[in-house]
């Protein structure tokens, strides 16, 4: 008996040592550099990076591109999952809990080059003219309060980046873009990006691109998830990233 007692206790013993590790559902949009699909795979910046952080936390992630709204409902459902690349603001703060931040980038208001009527001097001045946003993106909140009027100016659009063509074709007078972003916006208009000129800063403030996590997620898989983007950052990692996937104005 007492043998007996000592191999199921073994077992029991083993099969905790030998647990198969945490299972992540990651969830994002389409929103190049930070994550796209790419020869049937979920790459860019922030879709490596998180990658990268969960094989070195010892975690299993999964990837999966979906529109924003659907992966917000299923981040917001299922306690093991995550949604990059999320801007954490005070309003979005107690619905999630963090891993970051990611990479981000400074984001501007952008005009055609021919469009010399548009000079601007603030976000306020801006509401004098349309941009085009995704329905509960954290931009049209901020676009809100500085004067914009859904329908009037401020339409909307049914996925990231679907204002571009909008905006070549003359019917949107300005897109929201960074340096890291334009390159990827602008390739599939037949623009170039010396069509575009910088205007204004878009006052984003210290908001950045965050892994927002279920509020019920574990607290130390949060933990892990975040000492390994930490140190992702100081090895130099999240920099390399970027230079892999930044295009500057005179690429190609």
């Amino acid at each position: 008996m007492f043998v007996r007692m000592f191999c199921l206790l073994s077992l029991a013993t083993t099969g905790s040592l030998w647990a198969a590790p945490a299972q992540i559902k990651v969830y994002t949009e389409h929103f190049p550099p930070y994550q796209f699909m790419h020869k049937d795979k979920v790459v860019g910046i922030n879709a490596e990076l998180v990658m990268s952080v969960c094989q070195a936390a010892k975690v299993h992630c999964e990837l999966e591109l979906l529109p924003w709204k659907r992966s917000l409902q299923l981040t917001q459902s299922q306690p093991m999952s995550g949604l990059i690349s999320t801007a954490r603001n005070p309003q979005r703060e107690e619905q999630f809990k963090w891993v970051g931040p990611l990479v981000n980038s400074t984001s501007y208001l952008y005009k055609l080059k021919h469009r010399t009527d548009i000079e601007l001097t603030d976000l306020h001045d801006a509401a004098r003219f349309t941009i085009g946003i995704q329905p509960n993106d954290i931009y049209e909140s901020i676009l809100l309060r500085h004067g914009f009027t859904k329908g009037k100016n401020l339409l909307n659009v049914s996925y990231k980046n679907a204002d571009m063509q909008l905006f070549v074709q003359g019917k949107l007078d300005l897109i929201i873009g960074s340096p890291l972003t334009l390159f990827y916006q602008v390739e599939p208009t037949g623009f170039a990006l010396d069509d575009l000129v910088e205007t204004i800063e878009f006052p984003l403030g210290a908001i950045g691109n965050y892994m927002a996590l279920n509020k019920a997620f574990p607290v130390d898989l949060q933990q892990r998830l975040q000492e390994q983007v930490d140190k992702s950052r100081a090895s130099g990692e999240i920099d390399n990233l970027i230079r892999k996937y930044h295009k500057p104005a005179n690429a190609q």
